[in-house]
């Protein structure tokens, strides 16, 4: 008889038990349903964001299609501000096409010291280096994300956010057949003070700049020409490079400066090519190091005489299709966007 009432006293106690065994794990099963259709929303949030700070990086300069070399362009705020919106609203984020407020797009600079955006407006668009989207699913736009059985446990909704910075900042990298000449200037050289100035080719205290032949020693002035013409493409630089600068006239490497020059200016063209930067005041033979990049303006090539020069000015508000960001503002922004955050 004891033996009975203490098999029927287990048995309600094991049914309690296996009652909340059940409960929890459909509890914990709910939560993970939940939590995994919050993480797909949130993905998909992250999507838009990124789609939407490239296209207003993109926007904020706007390459016209086909250009080839360095454009100048006027950074646009409102045109950077529709191209983001229509593709964010291209988006969908849990089964719904989303809005982008105009608040959510955010317009400033890349701090590269300490790596975070800076928001300061568009103001002044010349100084917008950055654009930042904020895609949200909360009260404040499109409606926070349901939540169907977590509901039971008293949270029956949940706002989400995602956030990316698009950098369209001033050229740090051309890649190999950039167009990259075989000039360097010195940095003293580049905005503001563009005004014009001489590239002596004869060593002479006044040069303002050299040849130099990339990150190559070996490189002659059959090489120099060749570059300069298009018969060899320019390899890679970024900055933070050494390049290999030197004096010297290269008579045949001006020459062709010289017929480039007349081509252009016959059909009514200005000459204009991306130079390396190198620091002020350095020594124009050996390796220096690539400070940035900027645009020289060639409007002089003296290949007669004793003394021998490039005569040009650096240009400002530049963009260079196809080179990356990632340098000091020496007057050239980079063609090719990037996601920094």
């Amino acid at each position: 008889m004891l033996l009975s009432k203490l098999v029927r006293g287990t048995e309600g106690a094991a049914a309690v038990i296996t009652a909340l065994g059940i409960l929890t794990a459909v509890g914990s099963m709910a939560v993970a349903i939940d939590l995994g259709h919050l993480f797909v929303v949130k993905s998909e949030l992250q999507a838009a964001a990124d789609a939407g700070a490239m296209a207003g990086a993109i926007g904020l300069l706007a390459i016209p299609p086909g250009t080839t070399g360095s454009v100048t362009i006027t950074p646009d705020c409102s045109r950077a501000l529709a191209t983001s919106q229509k593709v964010v609203t291209a988006n969908k984020a849990d089964g719904a096409s989303l809005t982008l407020p105009t608040a959510d797009v955010v317009f400033g600079w890349w701090d590269t010291g300490t790596k975070a955006f800076v928001a300061g407006g568009c103001s002044d668009p010349n100084k917008v280096t950055a654009v930042k989207v904020v895609t949200r699913k909360d009260p404040t736009a499109n409606g926070p994300v349901p939540l169907y059985f977590t509901g039971f446990f008293g949270m029956r909704e949940k706002g989400l956010t995602a956030e990316a910075v698009g950098l369209t900042d001033y050229a740090g990298y051309a890649p190999p057949g950039a167009g990259t000449a075989p000039l360097a200037v010195d940095r003293d050289k580049v905005p503001p003070n563009n005004t014009p100035f001489k590239i002596h080719l004869n060593p002479s205290p006044d040069d303002d700049g050299c040849w130099h032949s990339y990150k190559d020693r070996s490189s002659g002035t059959s090489d120099t020409r060749d570059y300069i013409n298009g018969t060899k493409p320019s390899p890679d630089l970024k900055v933070g490079d050494q390049i290999n600068v030197k004096e010297g006239v290269a008579n045949s490497a001006l020459q062709e400066l010289a017929d480039q020059l007349a081509a252009r200016t016959s059909q009514g063209k200005n000459y204009d090519v991306l130079v390396p930067v190198i620091p002020a005041g350095s020594s124009h033979s050996g390796w220096q190091p690539v400070d940035g990049f900027a645009t020289l303006r060639i409007t002089e090539v003296e290949t007669q005489g004793g003394d021998k020069y490039v005569k040009g000015y650096i240009l400002p508000d530049q963009v260079a299709p196809g080179v990356e960001p990632g340098g000091p503002n020496c007057g050239t922004r980079a063609g090719v966007p990037k996601m920094v955050q």
